[in-house]
Formats: structure tokens, C-alpha cells, sequence
């Protein structure tokens, strides 16, 4: 429910909605209960009638027929009262009127390709796009630090190029997403769980009954701290004509999210035990050692080692390499176990959804004795706890280390403000039998 209302919410603040997007919105819609979809009915209706092109990427034709329509509307109230033929002044004001729209929005002009300066923005801005898409740790320190290995912003992007500024984001949050989030006023959370269940007998007539017990089970969710230290030119933080606050922000917190997903899916217990590697939750072992052995009765397997309980919220998580295996697995009646998303609903694996998780083991990670997939009930499976949202403060006095890590920035006498991002987050898994994990088996000796 929080995912599909920070959806809706940013399809409607940027105006439109590809067909995918409101496919995807629909799809969230359906898994919903009756109530919560009432709940959110006015901002899907909102969403549905959006357009679905970015009406900023309209192509030129239609902005000159635009432009002309408001022109002549215009001329033609001048021309009645003046009686003047006025044809040859609306064409030159539509010319100029096409000319000053493309130069704000940047994208039609064709004279800034000449622009040396720009040349280089967008050679520098490519770069660090490809850097950050492949995930190119050492390239991306060399675009982002001066000769000195200082880091800096680079490039103060001209009124012309913010128009086009995109990122690369890959899709994490998933433990946020599918977990059940708790929201805490202090630095830890005991949360209760049945240990043992009570027992009940056939009894004789006059025979005693035996006696019973609930036995409850605690578990402390603890909160450890996620961080991270902006520091830009102020030169940079004073450029007007993008929002650089929001677009750092939000690498932060895609970050945060980032960090999370490896720590609570695949974590080695250094700082959580993720649950790929806990050894409480059930587990079910392929007679291959390779994650390209996997076959349709592994997954089946993990289906019938879950408790009735879990199956309905259950799902599939997997890293989006698996999807070509899984694919071409069939049935015993030769059908295959994927089916592909459609308008009724997301695509499943057995009959239940799939939900792809970055920070999983992916097939280039194949290995003996590897846990790579999970299935169950997250949101009954394991609580999220966290502190509310991630605080920002900024400094421009003292000193943070350098990128490289191997020297100090003093903010006052370089010039620069530096941003702090804090978080406190954690998970722990209250009913472990509530998922079921498949792990390749051990190498041969």
C-alpha cells in the first residue's frame, strides 16, 4: 500500500504516466483489499486520466500549433479593431514564440550542439551516467574529484541542459516494501512469538485430561545506524537552476535502500544475518550444486516445506538473472511454471507472483552450498523497524574525509558545505517457518 501511494504520488507530481506505469498501478491495485482500494480510489481516477507522454517532449509541429492557435487568437481581436492585414507579424511571432520555447526547455535547439561547452557537460554527464549504471566505483571517483582528489561537483549544468538531467535507478526497497514496517520511538523492539502452541486430546469417558501451555517466544529488533557525508562546492550548491538538494537526496536514499535489501536478504551476520543465511527459517536443498541445475520440482518443493499458514500472501523472490532459468522449466503435463504479467495480474512462478531482489545471489554468483531464492510471507516472516524518516543536516565548517580516504577537507578554507544523511534501521525474523529458502547442494568431495 505504500509503495502504490509513493507511485501515484510521483506519476501525478510529473504530470503523466507511460503504459507501463499505469499497468503496474492497476496490477497493485488488484492485490489490494476492498477497502484499501476505496481508500485510494480518487488518486487512481487521477492517475488513469493522466497523459502518457511528457508533455514537455512534445515534438515541434505541435508546439508551433499551439503557439499559432494563441497567436492568431490574439492578432485576430487586433486585426477587427484595426483593420489591419496582419498575417506576416503572426508568422514572425510564432517563429520567435518556437524559438524562446526551445531555448528554455533545451532539447529542440539546434544551435547548442554547436556550443563547446556544452559539448563537454554532455560528454562528462554520459560518462558519469555509464560509470553509475555499471557501477564503476573508480571512474566514478575520477569524475567526481578535482586533481587534488578533492571532491567536487563537477559541472554547474546551464539553464539549456537542466531540462534533460536523468539518472540511472535501480530498483531496491524491496524489505521495505514487503516486510512489516514498524515505525519506533526508542532504539530497540521485543516482539513476541508463539514458541509453542497449545495441545488438545481425545479424552475417555472419566479419564483424566492432560494439561497444556502456551509458550511464547521474544525476539529484539535492534536499530543500527546507516550514514553517509555529502560534501560539494559552494559554487555548485548556489547554481539556481537545478534542484540539487532533491536529486542528492534521492541517490542517498536509494542508497539507504540499497544498503538494506543486501543486509537484510543476503546480510553474513557482521551486521544482520540476512534471510538467505539464516539458519532458522526452512530450507530446501537441490541435488545440483548449481544454481543452473535448479528445476521446476526445486521450486515446488519450496511450496509444499511452507506452512498453509504463509501460502496466501506468498511469493517468489529472486535476483531478475534467474527469470531465463526459471523461463524454460515445465511441468509433468510439459506446461510451463512461469507465466508472464498481464493486465489480470504480475507474473508467477507455480501460481504464485515474483518479486525480483537486486541484492540477491544472481547466476554469475553460482556456487555450492549458495541459498539464492526465497518463498513465503515476508510481511508475516519479519518486522522492519526504523526511526522514522532520514535526516539531513549541513555544515560548512569543520572537516570530512576525502573520497580516496586518505586525506581531510576543511569545509571553511576549500569553500564547501557538506551534508550529513543518517538513518536508523533494522529487521529481525519473527516466525521463521513462515518462508522456505532453496540452497544448491554441497560440492562433491
Amino acid at each position: 500500500m505504500k509503495y502504490l501511494k509513493e507511485l501515484m504520488a510521483k506519476l501525478l507530481k510529473k504530470g503523466f504516466a507511460t503504459e507501463a506505469e499505469k499497468l503496474e498501478v492497476k496490477t497493485l491495485i488488484k492485490a489490494l483489499e476492498e477497502d484499501k482500494v476505496e481508500e485510494v480510489k480518487e488518486e487512481v481516477e487521477k492517475v488513469e486520466g493522466l497523459p502518457e507522454v511528457d508533455p514537455a517532449e512534445e515534438v515541434e509541429g505541435e508546439a508551433a500549433k499551439e503557439v499559432e492557435k494563441s497567436v492568431k487568437k490574439l492578432f485576430e481581436k487586433v486585426e477587427k479593431d484595426l483593420g489591419t492585414n496582419l498575417d506576416a507579424k503572426i508568422k514572425e511571432a510564432i517563429r520567435e514564440q518556437i524559438e524562446l520555447r526551445e531555448k528554455k526547455v533545451g532539447v529542440y535547439n539546434k544551435e547548442l550542439s554547436k556550443d563547446e561547452k556544452r559539448k563537454k557537460v554532455n560528454v562528462y554527464l554520459k560518462d558519469f551516467m555509464r560509470a553509475l549504471g555499471s557501477n564503476d566505483v573508480n571512474k566514478l571517483k575520477e569524475l567526481s574529484t578535482d586533481a587534488t582528489g578533492s571532491p567536487y561537483g563537477g559541472y554547474v549544468v546551464d539553464s539549456e541542459l537542466s531540462a534533460e538531467i536523468r539518472h540511472l535507478v535501480t530498483e531496491y526497497g524491496v524489505a521495505r516494501r514487503e516486510m512489516t514496517n514498524v515505525t519506533l520511538s526508542k532504539n530497540s523492539y521485543k516482539a513476541n512469538n508463539l514458541a509453542t502452541d497449545v495441545t488438545v486430546y481425545w479424552v475417555d469417558e472419566g479419564s483424566a485430561i492432560s494439561s497444556t501451555q502456551v509458550v511464547l517466544g521474544q525476539e529484539t529488533l535492534e536499530l543500527k545506524k546507516l550514514a553517509a557525508i555529502v560534501a560539494m562546492t559552494s559554487e555548485l550548491l548556489d547554481d539556481e537552476e537545478i534542484d540539487l538538494m532533491s536529486f542528492v537526496g534521492t541517490r542517498v536514499a536509494e542508497g539507504f535502500a540499497e544498503a538494506e535489501d543486501t543486509q537484510f536478504f543476503n546480510g553474513d551476520g557482521t551486521t544482520f544475518t540476512g534471510l538467505l543465511q539464516d539458519t532458522t527459517i526452512n530450507e530446501v536443498t537441490m541435488t545440483g550444486s548449481s544454481i543452473l541445475a535448479m528445476d521446476a520440482d526445486d521450486l515446488i518443493d519450496m511450496v509444499d516445506a511452507t506452512p498453509q499458514g504463509a501460502l496466501g500472501n506468498a511469493k517468489y523472490y529472486l535476483h531478475r538473472s534467474l527469470k531465463s532459468v526459471i523461463r524454460k522449466l515445465k511441468d509433468d503435463n510439459g506446461a510451463y511454471i512461469y507465466q508472464a504479467p498481464s493486465q489480470s495480474g504480475p507474473a508467477t512462478i507455480w501460481g504464485y507472483p515474483e518479486v525480483l531482489v537486486e541484492a540477491m545471489p544472481s547466476t554469475s554468483d553460482n556456487a555450492a552450498d549458495t541459498s539464492f531464492v526465497l518463498f513465503g510471507d515476508l510481511k508475516k516472516a519479519c518486522i522492519l523497524g526504523n526511526k522514522g524518516a532520514i535526516k539531513a543536516k549541513m555544515f560548512d565548517a569543520g572537516t570530512v574525509r576525502n573520497v580516496a580516504g586518505s586525506a581531510d577537507i576543511n569545509l571553511i578554507t576549500t569553500d564547501r558545505e557538506a551534508i550529513r544523511w543518517t538513518e536508523r534501521v533494522g529487521y529481525i525474523t519473527i516466525i521463521p517457518s513462515a518462508v522456505t529458502k532453496l540452497t544448491t547442494a554441497a560440492a562433491s568431495a
